[in-house]
């Protein structure tokens, strides 16, 4: 009895077989273009950019408009380079959330400067 109902199962596994295979595998296909490596180049940008940026714009401005002298100016952009170099050397190894914020305070520090000493009266001096 036993081999009477196994044998119409074994039928039915053999007749679904068949069909079953065509679809799980598909026909190979070779790639259009072979996949090249992938070059990705991070630099880091601290965040203060475009506050020194700006207090550069202004030094600039203000020299050429004569409200800074020339030394007031070379003391500006000496501050500001120092620190470029800070927020470069800083973001190296990853800006922390401290040094973000640090490098943008020192940013909006030399903004400040720059503006009080432009508009001090007798800012250039003869």
């Amino acid at each position: 009895m036993r081999i009477t109902l196994a044998l119409p199962s074994l039928f039915l596994t053999a007749l679904a077989l068949p069909a079953a295979l065509p679809a799980q595998i598909a026909p190979k296909t070779e790639p259009t273009a072979p996949p090249g490596p992938v070059n990705v180049r991070v630099e880091p940008r601290p965040s203060g950019d475009y506050e020194l940026d700006r207090a550069r714009q202004d030094i600039s401005d203000g020299r050429k408009s004569g409200t800074l002298s020339r030394k007031q100016a070379r003391a500006l952009r000496r501050e500001a380079d120092r620190a470029d170099a800070q927020a470069d050397r800083s973001a190296r190894d990853g800006l922390s959330y401290s040094e973000q914020r640090e490098i943008d305070m020192q940013g909006r520090a030399l903004q400040s400067l720059t503006e009080a000493q432009r508009s001090q009266p007798g800012g250039k001096r003869p």
